[in-house]
């Protein structure tokens, strides 16, 4: 009985830690270069779940790795690393082109889209009342896009697709709808741990090469301080995202994450300064709509 509400409480924990590492990355866009933010993050949150892993799994250090993994491990690793790595991309570029308050929301869409993928690849389903949330999550994003009060819900989306960084958001939501499915599966091949410890290892190191192919300008670690705080974030996040997985269907735990969506309005406001007032009514409906499809039954 106690096993739900931990998934809850990890689930809960889980959009806190997103939050952290929204506020870290938009930080973090101010200091420094886009690519080289990217391989901070995932270093710094890659050496953490690594240390945390073989610290909770010692026999790691004895036996082979393969002792421990199902045979569609390594697979789903190397794809679910690399659409992590491009939704992580257009994440951290989403924050350097637009405010934060506006972009974090379009994240909500994530339970929405995971009504097509989940039932795809995992065969879980959620009830139609989820349709309510549906209809609340589109209607939040028109209030999200919203430049004039009694716009034409037309106007409202084409001024939100206007945006490039909500264009680029809406490519992570949608790119996250299906590697939220695949952390499920990597799960069942091995343990939370061990394939968050993997994965992130493995978007680092693409993260790295990715950042060292490309033309660099000289840079202080200084500079990277927001970016190695915000991977820090985001790998807790993700230890306790994988965790919840193991109790609860992925749409539940994603739409709770995305309570992240919320508490990250609210912290730009508070840090960044920025006009939230329309954002926040607009992250609330799209929340409740999340939450419809994820409680629905």
């Amino acid at each position: 009985m106690h096993f739900p509400i931990l998934g809850l409480v990890a689930a809960f924990l889980t959009a806190l830690c997103q939050t952290a590492s929204d506020i870290g990355a938009k930080a973090a866009t101010r200091e420094a270069e886009q690519r080289l933010i990217l391989a901070t993050q995932w270093l710094a949150g890659g050496l953490l779940l690594t240390l945390v892993c073989l610290a909770a799994n010692p026999e790691l250090l004895r036996r082979p790795l393969d002792d421990f993994l199902r045979a569609d491990f390594y697979p789903t690793l190397v794809a679910g690393g690399l659409l992590n790595l491009v939704a992580h991309y257009f994440y951290v570029r989403a924050f350097r082109l637009s405010d934060a308050s506006l972009v974090a929301p379009v994240i909500l869409l994530t339970p929405v889209l995971l009504l097509v993928t989940s039932p795809l690849m995992l065969g879980e389903q959620v009830s139609p009342l989820g349709g309510v949330g549906v209809l609340l999550s589109v209607a939040g994003a028109a209030l999200l896009g919203r430049r004039e009060a009694g716009a034409p819900l037309a106007a409202s989306f084409g001024a939100l697709a206007s945006d490039a960084g909500v264009r680029s958001m809406f490519v992570t939501a949608v790119l996250w709808s299906i590697t939220a499915n695949m952390d499920k599966i990597g799960v069942r091949a091995s343990s939370p741990l061990i394939w968050i410890a993997a994965l992130s290892d493995f978007i680092a190191a693409s993260a790295v090469l990715f950042y060292l192919a490309g033309p660099r300008q000289p840079f202080s670690l200084w500079e990277t301080r927001y970016a190695g705080a915000s991977g820090a974030a985001n790998a807790i996040g993700n230890a306790l995202q994988m965790y919840a997985l193991t109790l609860l269907f992925v749409p539940y735990v994603i739409a709770i994450k995305r309570l992240s969506g919320l508490f990250t309005v609210l912290a730009s406001s508070l840090i960044f300064k920025e006009d939230v007032r329309d954002r926040l009514l607009a992250a609330f409906i799209m929340l409740m709509g999340a939450a419809l499809i994820a409680f629905a039954r």
